[in-house]
């Protein structure tokens, strides 16, 4: 009988000895993937800042028209919530460098577009008698973030987490299309028109998502120059993920 118990005891020991040291190594495991997952954050903050501050919403300095830097003729109108010119520019650039690389702008009447451009941003949706889906698809009494209201003006809601999550480049798609075909094809890629493609719809999604990983405050901040963005525009999207969607 004790010696049942001792081989018993010596059992029971090394199945706790077996767990702990398990229990050990699972430990160790996740803390070294918080480590590398945290080395890798901070190597990427150093180029990318997708969160605004809680206190993003900071009072528009006055009702008017505000001039977009380095566009000759492209203002935006605010309303309540302040959206940094500097960080709308950059975002035209990204859209219009990023266009050149899909479609093209040899007669250069999308310079000419972004170039005159009136931008109004909101801070809630906008209810219209009827608009399309992506699809082409009528829906009467649709509740929109975005309108292109001629080819020289859109309305925007503001996006709650910057630039990138607004339909910004979505107007700006509309109204480029306006002034190359003479329609902004509101049917997207349905309905008759056949100008707005996959393509277009693709393109949006790609500049968006530069857009929402580079983040409004590295848009806008100017100790983050033209080279590192031009740099990130390069890996991400033609040499990235992005590019092989």
């Amino acid at each position: 009988m004790l010696g049942r118990r001792y081989y018993y005891n010596i059992l029971s020991l090394s199945a706790l000895c077996f767990a702990t040291t398990l229990l050990t190594f699972n430990v160790f495991t996740a803390w070294h993937q918080k480590v590398v997952l945290h080395e890798q954050q901070q190597k990427k903050e150093l180029f990318y800042n997708v969160s605004l501050q809680d206190d993003w919403c900071i009072q528009a300095r006055i009702l008017t028209h505000i001039k977009i830097p380095e566009l000759k003729n492209t203002y935006q109108l605010l309303d309540e919530c302040e959206i940094s010119e500097y960080a709308v520019y950059r975002s035209i650039y990204i859209f219009y460098e990023n266009w050149k690389h899909h479609f093209g702008d040899s007669t250069g009447k999308v310079r000419e577009t972004i170039d005159n451009v009136l931008i109004q941003w909101g801070d809630k949706r906008r209810t219209v008698a009827g608009a399309y889906d992506i699809n082409g698809k009528f829906i009467q009494q649709a509740s929109v973030t975005g309108l292109a209201l001629s080819p020289s003006h859109v309305w925007v809601k503001r996006g709650e987490k910057g630039i990138g999550t607004s339909s910004l480049i979505h107007e700006l798609v509309h109204i480029t299309l306006w002034n190359l075909y003479g329609s902004a094809d509101p049917t997207h890629e349905g309905g008759e028109d056949n100008i707005w493609t996959d393509k277009h719809t693709q393109f949006i999604k790609e500049t968006n998502n530069l857009l929402f990983l580079i983040g409004d405050n590295n848009l806008a901040d100017p100790n983050y120059s033209m080279d590192i963005l031009r740099a990130v525009m390069e890996s991400t999207l033609r040499n990235g993920k992005e590019r092989e969607k």
